[in-house]
């Protein structure tokens, strides 16, 4: 879905890597990288929230939001939110659809 956004609005700084098969990243391993967003900013991996937040301020659509879940108070609940609940599921869901578990 962000990969259409992005080409839809002709974002070429942002590029996306299908990590579920070929190669990764240096030192970072498969199972982890599919388990939570990662996005990569200079020569930081931003993980989770961050991701989502980094990858958020470039779409036009999303920019508001990725600002307002940026105060302090609503990054810490938002990290909660997503680490315990919404990874946790779509990281299960994906492990459905693509190796019949």
């Amino acid at each position: 879905m962000y990969q259409r956004m992005a080409e839809a609005h002709a974002l070429t700084t942002l590029t996306f890597t299908d990590i579920s098969t070929g190669d990764l990243p240096d030192g970072l391993e498969r199972e982890p990288m599919l388990a939570r967003l990662h996005a990569k900013e200079g020569e930081q991996m931003l993980v989770g929230v961050e991701a989502f937040i980094a990858l958020w301020l470039r779409l036009p659509k999303f920019k508001y939001l990725a600002h307002t879940i940026n105060w302090p108070i609503m990054r810490g609940m938002t990290g909660l939110i997503y680490n315990s609940i919404i990874a946790p599921w779509l990281y299960r869901r994906y492990l459905r659809q693509h190796c019949n578990v």
